[in-house]
């Protein structure tokens, strides 16, 4: 074989021409591609430059936790990025699906709760009779969401006594425009300190007590049920242990009667019955030692003007407007006291402090007129006071007297402390 470039001989085999360098035959060997040849080529080359060895072994703590790997032949290839493991996001999706549909089937059993269309909402709530000679002896309850009964079935309402164990009936439940409602009054008691519960029952014909299924209910918080008993049923100490907004309602209205018989007098012109009247007022705004009333002098009753007052007084560290203050800010401060009862006990104070205010000038003006009984100006001022004590005054002219600092009086004061007792009735 002679090189086809310089005609010098060749060595057998060779690929290219000891003497020019000139390429005589493929570098591949025969019947391999190019791809394959130059693979292996490189292989070749990278084993003689970089011989291959086995990389140490390291301890093995737990065949278990650490499996023996072998070395991979070829280079280290690009990692794969991690593969997660999609069991417990499965899981929770699936708990937050099942919470989601089960909070959906609570609301939609509620809100068709016996048949209703809509949601229940009931309430339950306490006033007097018209003019007020009984204290909270009106029970009224309005429902709505309530679903149509069976033939022969009604609603039933009962108040409940969990201490005494005892049951008043309340009578059965009156559907007036797709709402049920409840007017009880029990003249001479104050339902207020007859039980501690209000239940609606499923009943079946003339019902005594109740044996039905119990549909709504409503519990007085307990903590804070204690002081608006104080406010408006019975308050140790006061006398005949009246309720403390009881009585100052009762005698926030002698006060203003005695004003119209104050007025009424200066028109006389006799200044003892104007003195007399005087010191009754200051007797009902002031009060008396041990509660007692003072005795007026001996002249008034010869002019027929007797004591009006109690004795416990209206004004004073322990007169009826400070201690009712006290007892609606302690039931607003209870642990279980409800928004609705902090809302109406702020009410029910901004109606003492106004209260307060006026019968405090009131009592000056009283004062004045004991040595000058001709003080015209005087005289009208405590008829004018002495009915914002009782009733208040709308002082922007908006036709309504609100629980607000300069209109609320004492009957306001009152009519909020009993809308501290309004219960909520639910499922």
């Amino acid at each position: 074989m002679f090189c086809p470039k310089c005609n010098e001989p060749l060595e057998a085999g060779a690929s290219f021409c000891g003497n020019c360098g000139n390429q005589v035959a493929p570098i591949y060997a025969r019947g391999a591609t190019i791809g394959d040849a130059a693979n292996r080529a490189r292989v070749g080359d990278r084993d003689r430059i970089f011989p291959v060895q086995s990389p140490p072994r390291l301890p093995i703590s737990s065949p278990a936790h650490q499996p023996q790997r072998s070395t991979p032949p070829f280079p280290a290839m690009t990692p794969r990025s991690p593969r997660f493991d999609n069991g417990p996001v499965l899981i929770i999706t699936l708990s937050l699906l099942v919470i989601v549909i089960t909070g959906g089937l609570i609301a939609l059993i509620r809100n068709n709760y016996n048949g209703g269309g809509g949601s229940i909402q009931g309430q339950v709530s306490f006033s007097d009779n018209q003019g007020g000679q009984d204290h909270s002896n009106i029970v009224n309850i309005n429902v709505s969401g309530l679903g149509a009964l069976p033939s022969g079935s009604q609603y039933h309402a009962w108040l409940l006594n969990d201490q005494t164990e005892q049951i008043l009936s309340l009578g059965i439940l009156i559907a007036q425009d797709q709402k049920f409602t409840l007017n009880f009054t029990d003249r001479g008691t104050n339902l207020l300190g007859q039980g501690d519960k209000v239940e609606i029952t499923q009943e079946q014909g003339d019902a005594k007590l109740p044996t039905g299924k119990v549909v709504l209910s409503a519990t007085f918080p307990p903590l804070a049920f204690i002081h608006i008993k104080h406010l408006l049923v019975s308050f140790p100490g006061t006398p005949g242990n009246i309720g403390l907004m009881v009585g100052l309602r009762e005698q926030a209205r002698q006060l203003n009667n005695q004003a119209g018989l104050l007025k009424n007098a200066s028109t006389g012109g006799n200044p003892l019955i104007v003195q007399c009247i005087a010191q009754n007022m200051i007797d009902i705004i002031e009060g008396a030692p041990k509660n007692r009333p003072r005795a007026l002098p001996p002249l008034c009753g010869v002019l027929n003007i007797t004591l009006s007052g109690d004795g416990f007084g209206l004004l004073g560290s322990k007169g009826y407007v400070a201690t009712a203050s006290t007892h609606a800010s302690l039931a607003a401060t209870q642990a279980d006291s409800t928004d609705a009862i902090k809302t109406q006990a702020k009410d029910v104070i901004i109606a003492d402090d106004n209260v307060k205010g006026w019968a405090t000038t009131v009592d000056q003006d009283a004062h004045a007129l004991l040595t000058n009984p001709g003080d015209a100006a005087k005289i009208q001022e405590i008829a004018t006071l002495s009915d914002h004590i009782l009733n208040g005054v709308d002082t922007d002219n908006d036709e309504s007297i609100d629980p607000v600092p300069g209109e609320a009086g004492a009957i306001t004061g009152y009519i909020h402390a009993q809308l501290m007792a309004t219960l909520t009735l639910a499922p």
